[in-house]
């Protein structure tokens, strides 16, 4: 596997792997072990979702002259905070969804990118 096909999977690995671990410790702290598993996947799926996103919002802004590119990422940006916030709110108001998974799960995204960064650290 090449540098460029190993970096651009490691932070959906990053992720899987953090929400994992997390699973494994919550299930021995929480009471609502299926809320707990639905609210950390719902959250991880949603974080998955938004890497691919933003994936896209980048090839498509490296292609737009440098003001068109600032407003469309500036609109994609904003779109997906908006989802995150729907996706919390849905969290909130479902009583079968764990909120605190769904932070976790969503939080998977910072850690894949803090991993990634400790990991290129690490190489050189």
């Amino acid at each position: 596997m090449n540098k460029v096909a190993f970096e651009k999977k490691f932070i959906p690995m990053a992720m899987i792997t953090f929400s994992v671990l997390v699973y494994i410790i919550g299930i021995f702290i929480v009471s609502n072990k299926m809320s707990w598993t639905l609210g950390l996947a719902f959250g991880l799926i949603f974080s998955l979702l938004k890497l691919k996103l933003m994936e896209k919002t980048i090839g498509k802004a490296i292609l737009l002259s440098p003001a068109k590119a600032k407003n469309y990422m500036n609109m994609q940006y904003m779109l997906r905070y908006g989802l995150t916030a729907i996706v919390l709110i849905i969290a909130a108001l479902e009583s079968s969804i764990s909120l605190l998974g769904v932070f976790f799960g969503l939080l998977s995204m910072k850690i894949g990118a803090y991993a990634t960064i400790w990991m290129k650290k690490r190489q050189k």
